[in-house]
């Protein structure tokens, strides 16, 4: 399934609703906060920091693709992490990292460097994501002794930490497991369900195009860099 965002596209949200979302989510915030407050137990704070986790989890499903990529042998070209204006960079395999204002979602930019399993290995790189997440969901699970103590509710604030680090990691591999894409202006974006289920029914000459394309893009960038450093004195 794919939403469609052409109309937003051509229709940016204006001034009140910007003003509306933020109202609306600092409320949303508030009560949460006020919901805590009241009557305070520590097993209340599971939902904030179901929350407050979606931030690290989302370096760490990136962080799954890059990985798979770069052990599968492929290139890693760009990471991404949240959306707006740049905060910092860094490195990551070689590749510019880009962390973002606003930690909600990100994107890793590969390319394969043969056709040799090509649908398998991008399938992989596309589970990856959700696939690290599920780890550190199993992990955390045993971690406490298994299904039953970890749906134990408790007032220990460590493991309502754990636990509520699990749940979101669980919700976020299954929602993005879940066959969805949003088409832009700018083209199809297939979340990484959608991704896999692609990849699977791809030809091989799907790669070859991709792979002459980067190639291109490649030589592109290196002429570029050299009539800059001409230029440089």
């Amino acid at each position: 399934m794919y939403f469609d965002q052409r109309d937003n596209d051509k229709q940016p949200a204006s001034k009140a609703e910007k003003v509306f979302i933020l109202i609306i989510s600092l409320a949303f915030l508030f009560m949460m906060v006020m919901e805590i407050y009241t009557n305070f137990e520590p097993k209340k704070m599971g939902a904030l920091l179901f929350v407050i986790f979606w931030v690290p989890l989302l370096f760490i499903h990136e962080f799954g693709h890059a990985l798979m990529a770069k052990v599968l042998g492929w290139r890693v070209k760009r990471v991404v992490l949240g959306v707006g204006k740049i905060m910092m960079t860094s490195r990551l395999f070689n590749a510019p990292v880009e962390i973002r204002s606003i930690p909600l979602e990100g994107f890793v930019q590969i390319a394969p460097r043969d056709t040799n399993l090509a649908r398998f290995k991008h399938a992989l790189i596309y589970f990856a994501g959700p696939g690290i997440e599920l780890l550190f969901f199993f992990a955390i699970v045993y971690w406490l002794g298994g299904f039953d103590q970890f749906f134990t509710v408790t007032n220990d604030y460590m493991r309502i930490a754990l636990q509520s680090f699990a749940f979101a990691a669980l919700a976020g591999a299954v929602l993005n497991l879940i066959p969805l894409g949003i088409t832009t202006k700018d083209g199809s974006t297939p979340n990484d369900g959608m991704g896999i289920l692609l990849c699977l029914f791809s030809s091989g000459m799907d790669y070859e195009m991709w792979i002459r394309e980067d190639e291109q893009e490649n030589i592109q960038t290196v002429s570029s860099k050299k009539g800059k450093d001409r230029s440089e004195f």
